[in-house]
């Protein structure tokens, strides 16, 4: 029989070291058996026991050591919920123990250094996986209940790039993340901070300084047998250009606590009123503004000559090129890079923008953003369909017609265009000739002639461009002598080679060699133009791709001069071949932006003088900008529909409603997560820049001459009739004449619409 004694006062250590005696004792009191054995037996496994022991007691005390300074640490203090402000590196290095963290520096042999008093200097890459591992042993120590700044921005993180409730799930079961509610109820803390701080403006932006709002419809079709109720949302983006690198401080929310654990948000009733609307109108207070058509052939002489000098270098350096494409080309040629743009998620519109309703909405809506920035103008940007109802209402409203300025989206504008080129060359040959030389696959090639696939269809026109190019440029060298090339062209261009590498294209081009060399080009052209009717027609394929190439280089630049003149020479393609919706309103819209000055003269020096029109998503490469409408497609649009958007639960509007809302801060969140992990943004040089991809294009350039010429050289005069280059069917002469003559019909249409 025995007792069994609690005692209050017996510490850990004091146990530890008794029960240390009590075993040695027991376990190596003399015996017979010993005595039989060597002397120094004993002895060794004494010494073997006493030091595996003193280990132990040294391992077991620093455990308390460490788990006492963890307990002792206090935790992450912030306000709820935690911002980018506060989940940070930073934020990450104050809940970390210096004992647990030169501890675990020691283990891994990352420093020798015998301190406590601060920490250990480490690498910065190793500095970063100490906190990551400490912060997951305090995660752990509290059961979850303390959460760390890694836990909250990886769970964050996770839920922002890939939506799956079951990765943040797994990592949480590993002790790398907070729990998938902890996360949702963070997200839904991130959105009502967002709703409280409605009239604050947001991280950097500035007040005063004009910003574009794009608005655009999204569609997410969900599986329904009917096909209908389907959700149709519109999406809102805001953009400021050339900001302070000084953002705006988070206005903070004073006499409202936020309920930490909430995970679901109720959704803001937002009424749209009924529209009615009224006798429709035209465009008011703007005068007629044309010129003649040779003033803004003018315009645009320097872009055609530098993409003709493009051409003419590549040329020469046929074998071996090492010259990019197009968009390398000219970036490679720009040296100043602008500053990135500001972008902004605005808060959904759950209803239609075909609707004329939900039109007047964004109307309202843009114009009470405007006035909490302090904003007398503001430029307002949608593809065509909502840009003829926004100008419908806005026309009948004077106050409307004073403070905003609607304009039509240049990336839609694009893709009308490339369906003006597929109608008029597909037939022609165009299309074989893409399929056969490998550039287009037979399934994609739908919608690279009708422009709805506008990445393939810009990449294949590209290519077809500059092969026709080529083999003009071959006709025209072939047609004067060898002496005249040697002596005049040859050393000129190989010049130009120069010029580009030493970033002079500018001074080259202006040169008298290269003016002279355009003008013996373009009579060569005039005169082969009359002489062959396939030689004309497909010259005016490689001008149609030349504007559009031209277009798109004024939103690249900024040029607001170079996109005005680029659109009145584009306009009459669209009435020729039967744009009804642009040959409407592209007029209309370029009658505006040409009586800008007296209309809106802020605006118009804003876009003219400060380029302040397009959006610089990245500012690592110079000739970047993109149109307003494709930033859209490319932020919002596509945020909404890839991994981590809305699809899932498009029809549960609070959820929708918070992914929007919380957009701003997760995104921030996310970047402060990669920071912590080490993850530095992506700064590899463009990739038309690639050897690769320069080698490539090269390949399919000449794989698209080899074509051409197996078929019909348009440029080698052995048709005078216009011919199909890949049957080599001879078209009818009223055919003939009918694309010989649509340009200028085109124009015919405009003057009888009294344009």
């Amino acid at each position: 029989m025995c007792d069994i004694v609690y005692v209050d006062s017996l510490s850990a250590d004091t146990m530890v070291s008794r029960m240390n005696e009590s075993e040695f004792e027991s376990d190596f009191s003399p015996s017979d058996t010993d005595s039989q054995t060597s002397a120094s037996s004993p002895l060794k496994s004494i010494h073997h026991y006493h030091d595996s022991q003193q280990s132990l007691r040294t391992l077991f005390e620093s455990g308390v050591v460490i788990n006492a300074a963890i307990k002792a640490q206090q935790s992450m203090e912030c306000r709820w919920p935690p911002t980018s402000d506060d989940l940070n590196v930073r934020s990450c290095e104050t809940v970390i123990p210096v004992e647990l963290y030169n501890m675990l520096a020691w283990i891994v042999g990352a420093s020798d250094e015998c301190t406590i008093v601060d920490r250990v200097t480490v690498p910065q890459k190793t500095h970063l996986l100490l906190l990551s591992i400490c912060q997951d042993i305090v995660y752990m120590s509290s059961n979850g209940r303390n959460q760390t700044p890694k836990s909250l921005a990886l769970g964050l993180a996770v839920r922002h790039l890939t939506g799956s409730g079951q990765v943040m799930q797994l990592l949480n079961k590993f002790g790398h993340c907070a729990s998938p509610d902890v996360v949702r109820g963070l997200e839904t803390s991130l959105a009502e901070l967002q709703l409280l701080s409605v009239d604050a403006i947001p991280q950097g932006f500035q007040k005063g300084k004009l910003t574009i709002f794009v608005w655009d419809n999204i569609d997410f079709a969900e599986e329904a047998i009917t096909g209908a109720g389907t959700t149709h949302h519109t999406n809102g983006i805001m953009i400021q250009n050339n900001t302070d690198d000084v953002p705006n401080a988070t206005k903070e929310i004073t006499g409202t606590r936020i309920k930490k654990g909430q995970r679901t948000l109720k959704p803001a009733l937002s009424e749209i009123e009924p529209y009615h609307q009224k006798k429709k109108c035209g465009p008011q207070n703007i005068s007629d503004t044309d010129l003649p058509i040779d003033i803004y052939k003018d315009k645009v002489k320097q872009a055609v000559m530098t993409d003709l000098a493009y051409v003419v270098i590549k040329v020469t350096q046929n074998e071996g090129c090492t010259i990019p494409g197009w968009r390398g080309f000219n970036m490679n040629c720009k040296s100043s890079v602008p500053a990135k743009s500001s972008i902004y998620y605005m808060p959904v519109i759950e209803a239609s923008p075909t609707e004329m309703s939900t039109v007047n909405k964004i109307l309202q809506k843009s114009l009470e953003v405007a006035d909490n920035m302090e904003l007398n103008n503001v430029v307002l940007v949608f593809d065509q369909a909502i840009y003829a109802k926004a100008q419908q209402i806005r026309w009948s409203n004077d106050l409307y017609m004073s403070r905003i300025v609607v304009r039509l989206g240049e990336f839609h504008t694009c893709m009308s265009y490339l369906g003006v080129l597929g109608k008029r060359f597909k037939e022609a040959g165009l299309q074989d000739i893409l399929i056969e030389a490998e550039v287009v696959a037979q399934g994609s090639i739908n919608g690279v002639i009708t422009g709805h696939h506008y990445n393939r269809s810009i990449k294949a026109h590209k290519l077809m461009y500059e092969a026709l190019e080529r083999l003009r440029l071959k006709a025209f060298f072939d047609s004067i002598s060898e002496e005249q090339v040697a002596e005049h062209f040859l050393p000129f261009t190989e010049e130009m080679v120069d010029a580009y590498y030493a970033k002079k294209m500018d001074e080259a081009i202006k040169s008298s060699q290269f003016s002279k060399l355009m003008d013996s080009y373009s009579s060569f052209i005039l005169t082969q133009s009359r002489e062959s009717d396939s030689f004309q027609f497909w010259s005016s394929y490689i001008n149609m791709v030349q504007l559009l190439l031209t277009f798109i280089r004024a939103t690249r630049e900024s040029n607001w001069t170079l996109h005005l003149a680029s659109v009145r020479l584009m306009m009459p393609w669209f009435f020729a071949y039967g744009r009804m919706n642009y040959s409407r309103y592209l007029p209309a819209y370029w009658l505006e932006m040409m009586n800008l000055p007296s209309t809106h003269y802020d605006c118009y020096l804003e876009m003219s003088e400060q380029g302040n029109w397009t959006v610089r998503r990245q500012d690592r490469y110079p000739f970047s900008s993109i149109a307003c409408d494709q930033a859209i497609e490319q932020t919002v649009n596509r945020d909404s529909k890839t991994k981590g958007g809305v699809t899932g639960f498009t029809l549960n509007s609070g959820a929708v409603q918070r992914w929007i809302l919380a957009q701003p801060q997760r995104s921030a969140i996310t970047r402060q997560c990669e920071m912590m992990a080490g993850v530095s943004p992506e700064t590899r040089p463009c990739k038309d820049n690639d050897a690769t991809r320069i080698k490539k294009d090269e390949k399919a350039i000449t794989l698209i001459m080899d074509t051409i010429n197996s078929m019909i050289n348009p440029f080698d005069n052995q048709y005078d009739e216009l011919v199909c280059l890949s049957s080599g069917v001879i078209a009818d002469r009223s055919v003939s004449l009918d694309l010989k003559n649509a340009y200028a019909k085109g124009a015919n249409y405009m003057k009888e619409i009294n344009f």
